[in-house]
């Protein structure tokens, strides 16, 4: 995997914000997602915020069992996900705090539910945060409101002092969705061409 030195910052320090292109097919997806959660292992929190997949699948997709700090699960309920995923999360309980966010949950209401466990996870420790995913959420809101709501978690990520990966499937978004949300963020890790590009 290639790196693209980001020249405005003039720094080789972990990006605040990563948009991830990760087909669904494969599990380098995941690989990557642990990665950049995890990173050198300094970084005490994770807040992860899922749509498709339920807590517990995504916990298995990114687990670290060397991981000591907090956990919190942010589950946005939709009606893309199946009956398989809302039954797996059945099994028994999680480690992770896990707070469900309503299908009729607007984006604003998710915003403020993800702004409040950000704010009290960074106050207690370095804090890693996993978007998953930017595709579902485009199922339930237009693609300007998405938009705008990936413009103010950016930016509440980066006051928070705090670093995120946001996941998106580059197989169901035509070239130019995915070109106008990569706008958001500092970097960009592309599966598809094992390449990474800082904006």
């Amino acid at each position: 995997m290639s790196t693209t030195p980001d020249e405005d910052r003039g720094s080789t320090e972990m990006p605040s914000n990563v948009l991830l292109l990760a087909p669904s097919i494969g599990e380098q997806g995941d690989e990557v997602c642990r990665e950049l959660l995890h990173g050198t292992g300094q970084r005490h929190h994770r807040l992860i915020v899922t749509c498709m997949e339920s807590p517990r699948q995504r916990l298995a997709a990114c687990a670290d069992h060397e991981h000591a700090g907090e956990v919190t699960v942010v589950d946005v309920e939709t009606a893309a996900r199946s009956a398989v995923a809302a039954s797996a999360d059945s099994a028994g309980p999680t480690d992770a705090v896990v707070e469900h966010a309503p299908a009729e949950t607007d984006l604003v209401g998710l915003g403020d539910v993800i702004d409040r466990h950000l704010t009290r996870l960074s106050a207690e420790g370095e804090t890693a945060v996993c978007f998953h995913s930017v595709t579902a959420l485009l199922q339930r809101a237009d693609e300007p409101a998405v938009f705008k709501f990936l413009e103010v978690l950016t930016s509440t990520v980066e006051r928070a002092d705090a670093v995120a990966h946001y996941h998106v499937n580059p197989d169901v978004h035509d070239p130019e969705t995915v070109r106008t949300f990569e706008v958001l963020f500092d970097s960009v890790v592309d599966l598809r061409t094992a390449n990474v590009a800082d904006e």
